[in-house]
């Protein structure tokens, strides 16, 4: 594939955003820089078969080098090349349809290597299952040693997998000395591959209530400093959480929407939004057979969702939203965005999201990555994890232990960012909300 890491690219879903987003891990050990360089540079454009050969090629030649490491009683090389497979072989899975014998397999791989890599690890990775109704929810727990009982639980997002998101999170809280909980709801991979017939759900306060119940029933989670924090789609989810379940202290939302069904249509040309159903998904087909990017997306959405057709995914889509629900958030909620993300997203989203913030009961602080961050400007800062772990935990040290010492509301340069970009009066009125506002912080 022909390496491009400008602005235009750092859409998501991208092949050069996905490059990205497997390298974004070497600094845990989930990627070799010279390894990724190797597998793109065989992957052709807009080719998402030879992107799926190339990364599960790649996946399996060092899983062989692992095999080899255990054998030889080797432990870090072996730690080291499991990582990187488990990483590999999530990239090779993301643009399968469903139905394609490969995603359960590449799936099933990607975890199972980080299993065996996890003992093997400097911190303690704990393989869990949080109770669920009558069935069980995969995670991670990850032990801080000597914690103070501070606990932060992670959503995943859209096509996160628990395996991702320990590197992305998990390995930078345990040495800012917090526990860190990762676990898969219903609908996200690991989860509905065990199972099917739990599909993703809008209400997702659920399963982050059986999420808290599990950690206040351990000893070394203190129930009073739980934090909670979602990426992309998850920051969607952990917001709902955070209006229904009091036990969040404080809440962390990376990429926010407020509105999963709107902000999609809001990038969708008006004459195929507006189309007759049938129509629709003619034309929503025939863009796909163009755009990798799009179908990837489409394809994964429809396994979630168990439905064919392309109006369906949107029709699935429209509970998904927190419309409403912002008065009802009284804990400090930390908000992050990209560039970006304003400058791919359509102007009424962000007229949306700043109206939702202004209703907040809670502190509320933002933080915007321009352009002159790099990568840091991208969805959920693929690329540049550090520049986000720093923010999002040097902020919950803050929120949990004195929420008293935020500010009602502090945006940064998060509304000049978006001014750049969206010129509308009703996007000007709306800028003006969120700072007017008086927040009341929480006892």
């Amino acid at each position: 594939m022909k390496l491009d890491f400008s602005r235009r690219q750092m859409d998501i879903g991208t092949f050069s955003f996905n490059l990205v987003r497997v390298l974004s891990l070497t600094g845990t050990g989930g990627a070799e820089i010279s390894e990724c360089l190797l597998a793109a540079e065989k992957v052709k454009d807009n080719d998402p078969e030879s992107w799926v050969r190339e990364w599960a090629t790649l996946a399996e030649r060092v899983a062989r080098v692992a095999a080899g490491a255990l054998k030889a009683g080797q432990p870090v090389t072996a730690r080291r090349a499991l990582l990187r497979a488990s990483n590999y072989y999530r990239a090779a899975m993301f643009s399968l349809a469903p139905g394609d014998e490969r995603l359960d397999a590449y799936l099933t791989q990607s975890r199972e290597l980080f299993h065996a890599a996890a003992p093997l690890c400097a911190e303690t990775i704990e393989i869990v299952e949080v109770p669920y109704g009558d069935v069980s929810l995969p995670g991670y727990f990850l032990a801080a040693p000597g914690a103070d009982g501070r606990t932060l639980l992670v959503v995943n997002g859209g096509d996160s997998t628990n395996e991702e998101l320990v590197h992305w999170v998990g390995f930078a809280a345990v040495a800012r000395g917090w526990n860190c909980l990762i676990f898969e709801g219903p609908g996200q991979w690991s989860a509905f591959q065990q199972h099917p017939e739990l599909p993703l759900r809008p209400d997702f306060e659920v399963p982050v209530g059986a999420a808290v119940d599990y950690l206040v029933a351990r000893e070394d989670v203190d129930p009073d400093r739980i934090a909670l924090a979602g990426y992309s789609l998850g920051a969607m989810l952990a917001a709902r959480a955070a209006a229904f379940e009091p036990r969040i202290r404080a809440c962390v939302c990376d990429g926010l929407v407020t509105d999963v069904n709107a902000a999609w249509e809001a990038v969708m040309p008006a004459a195929v939004r507006n189309a007759p159903q049938r129509l629709f998904d003619l034309l929503f087909t025939s863009f796909e057979k163009v755009s990798p990017q799009l179908a990837s997306f489409a394809n994964h959405y429809r396994w979630i969702f168990n439905v064919e057709k392309p109006h369906e995914i949107f029709e699935a889509w429209k509970p998904f939203n927190v419309n409403g629900l912002a008065p009802s958030i009284a804990c400090p909620l930390l908000v992050l965005y990209g560039e970006a993300e304003v400058a791919q997203s359509g102007e009424q989203v962000g007229v949306d999201v700043l109206r939702w913030l202004s209703e907040l009961r809670g502190p509320l602080t933002m933080r915007m990555f321009d352009y002159e961050d790099g990568w840091a400007a991208t969805h959920c800062q693929v690329g540049a994890l550090s520049a986000m772990q720093a923010v999002v935990l040097d902020w919950l040290e803050t929120a949990i232990a004195h929420p008293d010492q935020l500010a009602p509301v502090d945006v940064g340069s998060a509304v000049e960012v978006m001014g750049r970009h969206w010129h509308g009066d009703e996007l000007r009125a709306e800028t003006k909300r969120p700072t007017q506002r008086g927040a009341v912080t929480p006892a």
